[in-house]
C-alpha cells in the first residue's frame, strides 16, 4: 500500500510540477477530496526560516472539482490566515464559483482508468468512500453529463511580524460543485505565472483549452481519487 501511495504522490508531483528555484515559493501543501467522509478538510502549513516577517505573503489556491450538472452552479469556499495575525475577511476568504473556473466535459474515461488501476468497485463502496454528493458528481462526469472544473485564486495576507508563521487553511463549505483537490502554494515577492489567477483554469486562458492540459487535469483527478481509495482501504482493513 505504501508503494501505491508513493506512486500517487509521484503522479501529483508530475502534474503540478513547478520551478521553485526560480520562484519565491515558501511552502506547498494539498488536500485530497477534502469533503469526502474521513478525509481532512484543513491544513496547517509552517513557514520556513527564509520567510521575511516584514513582507506580505501571497497564497495561491488551485482547486480541481466536479459537478453533477452540465451547467454547474454553486461555490467552494476556502479560508486561509496565519495563526495570531489579524486578517481582514476579504483577504482570508477565497470563493471558487464556476464563472471563475475552467469548466469542461469529461471524455468519460475517468471511471475506466480508475478501475484499471484500482479494480472495479461497487456503487455502494464508492458512495461510502466519496460521500453522496461527490459520488453523484463522479457518476455524472463519467456519463458525460457532469463537468470538471479547475481554477486558481490568489490572496495576499499581512506580514507575519513577530508571529511564528503557521498558515491555517480550511475548506469551509461547498454547494453545487465538489472539491476533488485543493493545492496551496505560499510565497513572497512576485507571483510566478503558474500560480497566478488563471493559471489553473481561467475560462479565457489558452493553456486550459489544450489537450495536454486537459490530460494533465484528468491524471491529477485520478491520482487524488487513488489516494482517497488507498487511505479508505487502509482504514477499513484496520477495523
Amino acid at each position: 500500500m505504501r508503494h501505491a501511495i508513493a506512486l500517487v504522490a509521484f503522479a501529483l508531483t508530475g502534474v503540478f510540477v513547478s520551478n521553485d528555484a526560480l520562484a519565491q515559493v515558501l511552502a506547498k501543501a494539498q488536500l485530497a477530496t477534502p469533503l469526502a467522509p474521513e478525509m481532512p478538510s484543513h491544513l496547517s502549513i509552517p513557514m520556513p526560516a527564509s520567510v521575511d516577517p516584514a513582507k506580505p505573503i501571497w497564497v495561491s489556491y488551485r482547486v480541481l472539482a466536479m459537478s453533477a450538472a452540465s451547467s454547474p452552479t454553486g461555490e467552494i469556499v476556502l479560508d486561509g490566515s496565519f495563526e495570531g495575525v489579524q486578517t481582514p475577511i476579504h483577504q482570508s476568504i477565497a470563493v471558487f464559483s464556476p464563472e471563475k473556473m475552467n469548466v469542461t466535459a469529461s471524455a468519460g474515461t475517468i471511471q475506466q482508468q480508475f478501475e484499471a488501476n484500482y479494480g472495479q468497485r461497487s456503487p455502494d463502496e464508492l458512495r461510502t468512500m466519496l460521500g453522496r454528493e461527490l459520488f453523484e458528481a463522479y457518476q455524472s462526469v463519467n456519463a458525460g453529463t457532469g463537468r470538471l472544473l479547475d481554477g486558481t485564486l490568489v490572496r495576499t495576507l499581512p506580514a507575519l511580524g513577530k508571529n511564528e508563521g503557521m498558515l491555517l487553511v480550511s475548506v469551509d463549505r461547498a454547494n453545487g460543485i465538489r472539491p476533488v483537490g485543493v493545492f496551496v502554494t505560499v510565497g513572497q515577492g512576485d507571483i510566478p505565472a503558474e500560480f497566478d489567477v488563471g493559471a489553473g483554469g481561467d475560462a479565457s486562458g489558452s493553456p486550459a483549452s489544450s489537450s495536454a492540459y486537459r490530460m494533465g487535469r484528468t491524471v491529477g483527478i485520478l491520482a487524488l481519487l487513488g489516494l482517497l481509495f488507498w487511505m479508505f482501504v487502509g482504514r477499513h482493513k484496520r477495523r
